[in-house]
């Protein structure tokens, strides 16, 4: 079986300060072997427009350094 996560989901995930966050990395580690975790593009594109937003929001350099850096992070996850 395949299990696609929404936009919510991901979200709650990669921000990690969710009550929630540790019951959903659960449930997927519990999942069968044979079973996969995926997401869509359309997922992929509503969260890059986040990234984007943020990266508007700030205009020091200092700022918009860390968010590179969790945009990098949200990438390489992404790549797995």
């Amino acid at each position: 079986m395949i299990y696609v996560l929404d936009t919510d989901i991901l979200s709650i995930l990669a921000r990690g300060d969710s009550s929630l966050t540790p019951r959903i990395r659960r449930q997927i580690a519990q999942l069968p072997a044979e079973d996969s975790v995926a997401t869509t593009i359309v997922n992929y594109e509503e969260q890059m427009r986040g990234w984007m937003a943020a990266l508007n929001r700030y205009r020091s350099t200092t700022a918009q350094i860390d968010v590179y850096a969790r945009l990098l992070h949200h990438l390489e996850v992404f790549d797995n």
